[in-house]
Formats: C-alpha cells, sequence, structure tokens
C-alpha cells in the first residue's frame, strides 16, 4: 500500500507539471521492470502501458539486452548485459519463475527461439511463448502428432504487425503457421524435396520478417551448404548464398543484426557476416579466431567493440584490441544448453487481445487516457 500511495502521488505531480506529450515520452524510456511496477498505478496508467502503441514505441526507444540461459539442472536463468565489461571475472543471474513440466523426469532439452523480447520455448506436445521481463507466458499446442524431421522458427512479422510460429515437415512437405495476432493455426504446402537440414540446426534464427534455417543438397554434395529463408509476409521460401568457403562451414545465426557463418579448420575459426542483406558479394570476414572449441557469437556488449560468445566452456568474451578470449564465470551454473539474448519488452504473449483499430498516430490515442 505505502508504495501504490507514493506511485499515485508521482503520478499526480507528474500529469499536474508536464504535458501529455512529454509524460509519453518519459514511461517510454523507463525500465519494463519499473513500467510494470507503475500499471498498478491507476486504470489509466495501465491502459497507457498495455497500449500496442506504447509498446512499440519503448521498444524503439528502450534497447536493454539481457541474455536467457536455459541450464544443465533445467531451469532458466537470465543475465544483465549491461552489467558485463571486459573486466568481469563473474556475473550474477537471476532464475526465472518459469518451468516445463516434466522437465524433472524428462531432460530432453527444449528448442527456444526468439523475438522482440519474447522467447518462444518448443518441448513436446506445444510451445510456450514466454516475457521474462513481465513473467507472462502463453501455451500453444500442435495440431496433429507430427514428430519427425521438424524444423521450428519463430519471429516478428513488421508488414502485418504480428508474430508468427513455423513448423516445417519435411518428409510431409508441410509448413505448419500460427499466428499469434489470429490466435489460429494453417498449413500450407512446400517443394524441399531435395534438401536435407544442417544438423546442428534445429531452430531457424529470424531476420527481417523471415526464419532461416542451413540445407544442403541431396544431389550436391560436393557444394557447400545454402541459407534457406520462410518469408513470414509472402508464406514461401527463398535461398541466400554462403560465401565461398569450403572447408568446415556453417551457418550459426544472426550477429550483430546480420547473417553470420563460421569457417573452421586446424583450431582457427573464421567468422563472416552478411552485410547487406540477400546480397552475396557482401559477405565480410569480421573476426578469425583460434585455441577455443565451438565459439557461437551472441552479441556485442553495450556501446563497444567488445564481443560476447557461448563456446563448449562456458561463456566468454573476445577484445579485439587484445585479440583473446576471456572466460566469464556464470554463478554455480556450470553447463547450459542454450544461450540467447534477447530485448527486454513489454511485449505480450497474448498479443491478439492488445490490438485496436487504431490509426497510424501514437500519440492521440494514448493522450486521451489522461
Amino acid at each position: 500500500m505505502e508504495f501504490r500511495r507514493k506511485l499515485l502521488h508521482v503520478q499526480s505531480l507528474v500529469v499536474a507539471d508536464l504535458p501529455p506529450e512529454m509524460i509519453v515520452n518519459i514511461l517510454s524510456r523507463l525500465s519494463v521492470k519499473s513500467l510494470c511496477r507503475f500499471r498498478c498505478v491507476s486504470k489509466s496508467w495501465l491502459a497507457l502501458i498495455s497500449n500496442s502503441r506504447f509498446v512499440k514505441m519503448h521498444l524503439t526507444q528502450t534497447q536493454r539486452e539481457s541474455l536467457f540461459i536455459d541450464a544443465e539442472n533445467c531451469s532458466f536463468y537470465s543475465i544483465d548485459l549491461e552489467s558485463i565489461t571486459y573486466d568481469v571475472d563473474k556475473v550474477d543471474t537471476v532464475k526465472l519463475d518459469f518451468d516445463i513440466g516434466g522437465r524433472k523426469w524428462n531432460p530432453r532439452k527444449p528448442w527456444i527461439s526468439y523475438s522482440n523480447g519474447l522467447l518462444c520455448i518448443v518441448h513436446e506436445k506445444c510451445f510456450w511463448l514466454y516475457n521474462p521481463s513481465t513473467r507472462e507466458r502463453k501455451q500453444v499446442k500442435f495440431q496433429g502428432d507430427r514428430k519427425f524431421w521438424l524444423r521450428f522458427g519463430f519471429s516478428y512479422v513488421d508488414s502485418t504487425d504480428d508474430y508468427k510460429f513455423v513448423r516445417l515437415h519435411n518428409l510431409e512437405k508441410i509448413v505448419e503457421i500460427y499466428s499469434l495476432r489470429k490466435n489460429s493455426w494453417k498449413s500450407i504446402e512446400h517443394d524441399l524435396s531435395n534438401v536435407g537440414f544442417g544438423i546442428r540446426q534445429w531452430v531457424g534464427f529470424p531476420l527481417n520478417g523471415a526464419i532461416h534455417w542451413e540445407f544442403y543438397y541431396y544431389d550436391k554434395i560436393e557444394e557447400p551448404s545454402v541459407i534457406v529463408a520462410f518469408d513470414l509476409f509472402e508464406e514461401s521460401f527463398k535461398t541466400l548464398t554462403l560465401p565461398n568457403i569450403i572447408v568446415g562451414s556453417r551457418f550459426v545465426g544472426i550477429f550483430g543484426g546480420c547473417l553470420c557463418m563460421v569457417s573452421r579448420w586446424d583450431e582457427i575459426n573464421e567468422f563472416w557476416v552478411m552485410e547487406e542483406y540477400g546480397v552475396k558479394a557482401s559477405w565480410s570476414k569480421i573476426l578469425t579466431v583460434n585455441s577455443i572449441l565451438y565459439p557461437q557469437p551472441l552479441c556485442y556488449l553495450k556501446n563497444s567493440n567488445i564481443m560476447m560468445f557461448s563456446t563448449s566452456e562456458g561463456l566468454a568474451i573476445y577484445n579485439p584490441e587484445y585479440r583473446k578470449f576471456k572466460k566469464i564465470e556464470v554463478d554455480d551454473i556450470q553447463k547450459f544448453w542454450v544461450v540467447y539474448p534477447y530485448v527486454e519488452s513489454l511485449v505480450s504473449p497474448n498479443y491478439e487481445n492488445h490490438f485496436t483499430n487504431e490509426g497510424n498516430h501514437i500519440i492521440p490515442p494514448i493522450l486521451s487516457l489522461f
């Protein structure tokens, strides 16, 4: 009650002294944790902070990143990326209040993707949408009982203002698509009969409104693999070519907002990014490192060129100036299955409930709440 009284006092001062446009601008730059508290101030503040236009505005103006960790002990954790610098030797984690039922008896790891702060966690007969920042969650059950040759993906689709999950069946030549906005499934046929999937990659990586997987052609074994993207607006496939590197090359995901691949031989790792999406000639080598096993690029540390990697031995950061890796101890976690960076956001897993018939302007509808 004391906290609520203080918030009400703050609200009365802010509303009395500042124009509504400035109030919206200030609130849109606050942390998710603060805004979640402010939702209990009044009905008008709850409506404002839950408003889909405000959620997008906040996502654009507040880019605070964290790491999501799926640990070997079947628990999920988060790490504040802004607390990590090259001088840090150990980082603290926050255990998330989210558990997948049955993991204690069935330790099979889930498959995880992400978009705009929403984590998509695929496990057995369903997937979960979970926002670690707001602690909201939603379970979506799969249709049918298809089990084999599956690939998954999840991403925001800007052109339709929607979030979509896809499940690709290679043997049955079917793509199942779930729309969060419509809260419904649809199925379409595909013709990828002559391709196989990269062994390591079950979950596709989201970029530019498409999901990306590594494929290879059955009848062209001597040629390097390719990246096949499923466009979530057109609901069709397209192919993106890797650079002309054959030795140990593989697609490893998204780094710095670009598609990223690594070429590995004799303990030497070369990292390449596609600087201009869809243009083969724009592949550029950004880093060569050695003496580290299976480095997976995650992100740059904030306002720096220091890179963070997930390795077979845990988290590590790389400073190009010193040209060496530095391992980071993560609390008492000895091993983790999956590590993903995500942006803290207000995006709700119950996204379809937040749609209105508002126009393209964000300020007038929100200001009416005051």
